[in-house]
């Protein structure tokens, strides 16, 4: 969360709230209000309200964008803890947050900027932290064959993804395979190996969705058994 940002949001929200009160204001000292007459300046005015407040609602997502995870720490002690970012609120017009829960669908309104902060980061458990370990295992095997593929696990609301450079992902598998039919001795065993883990880390995505421990286990281990084979062979520098 970018401190910069956070500043511009706290001066956006607080063009609104001046231009709400100098609307309010008016209509209590304007004669022409008073006898719901029509007044050029309340016009103004209100187109004033209208444009402050979509830029409240940019600056507001610019700081903490829509799906991002943040932690509230407001009055609702009930409450505290991570949730996720749906929108800026109407009924504030657009000067704090709407939060969302993915799992429970409960929901937290006019959320103001000083009530959320940046969630803390705990050591990744469960899910996350297997399919990192497996991601990690693959990498090493494919970098042990001479293959860097850059792979990326995170989570997003509550589960465990991963992306990875997929023309790159398709070279090697292409090149993998044709190595593997075409190719003898060490140079076929290790194109065999990049294969199955290509195929691994394919499979990982589904396995992150369902949460099967036991398989993303069972192919970070065999990704570091065939590793440590490749390993105790050769040293090859890796190329892409």
């Amino acid at each position: 969360m970018n401190p910069i940002r956070r500043g511009a949001a706290y001066v956006a929200v607080e063009a609104v709230q001046a231009a709400r009160q100098a609307l309010n204001d008016h209509r209590i000292a304007c004669g022409k209000c008073v006898k719901q007459a029509a007044c050029d300046t309340l016009a103004n005015l209100q187109r004033e309200v209208f444009m402050s407040s979509q830029t409240s609602r940019a600056a507001l997502l610019t700081y903490a964008a829509q799906g991002s995870t943040v932690e509230y720490h407001g009055p609702a002690v009930h409450l505290h803890g991570v949730w996720y970012i749906t929108d800026t609120c109407r009924t504030s017009l657009h000067t704090s947050y709407l939060l969302h829960a993915v799992r429970s669908g409960a929901i937290i309104d006019d959320v103001p900027l000083d009530q959320i902060r940046q969630p803390m980061e705990p050591e990744p458990t469960g899910v996350l932290a297997a399919v990192q370990r497996a991601a990690a295992e693959i990498t090493r095997l494919l970098a042990a064959c001479g293959y860097l593929l850059h792979v990326r696990v995170f989570a997003e609301e509550g589960r465990a993804r991963v992306e990875y450079d997929a023309p790159m992902f398709g070279r090697y598998d292409h090149e993998a395979r044709y190595a593997r039919q075409h190719a003898t001795g060490k140079a076929q065993e290790e194109a065999a190996y990049v294969v199955e883990a290509l195929i691994s880390l394919r499979m990982m995505s589904q396995f992150a969705r369902t949460g099967a421990l036991r398989e993303i286990n069972g192919h970070a281990r065999s990704a570091e058994l065939a590793r440590e084979r490749v390993e105790k062979r050769t040293t090859r520098r890796p190329t892409a």
